[in-house]
């Protein structure tokens, strides 16, 4: 067992209208992937909308940059949408320090509430990625 400490949590909850996606922590080369990796499954199962919850995001770098990008491209490509969710202000001053804040539908308003089935995924990191 490791005694390292996740750095960043998801959870994952599907529906056939939209697929509410929430990530905690740091958002970085390790572990970026995974949230790509989400949205790919959402556009396997024909969700035509993907909601990503950002406001518990602590650090963000560039690759979780790309990696929203790259959902982006690929919900659109499927004729599918995405919207940020409460971006924190680390998300948003990164993607608006690289002109990326633009390209997404940002929606700040409180969600309703969720029941917490925890059903949050720690990330552990490694020297070989998650």
């Amino acid at each position: 067992m490791s005694d390292e400490q996740p750095i960043m949590w998801l959870s994952c909850h599907p529906g056939t209208d939209v697929t509410r996606i929430s990530v905690a922590g740091e958002v970085d080369l390790s572990n970026a992937h995974l949230l790509t990796d989400l949205v790919e499954t959402a556009v396997a199962a024909s969700v035509p909308l993907v909601v990503i919850d950002l406001s518990e995001v602590s650090f963000f770098g560039a690759y979780g940059t790309s990696a929203l990008v790259l959902a982006q491209r690929m919900l659109v490509r499927h004729g599918r949408r995405l919207i940020l969710h409460r971006p924190s202000p680390v998300v948003r001053r990164v993607l608006g320090v690289t002109g990326t804040l633009t390209a997404f539908e940002v929606v700040d308003r409180p969600a309703l509430p969720a029941a917490d089935d925890g059903s949050a995924r720690p990330v552990v990191p490694s020297r070989f990625g998650s």
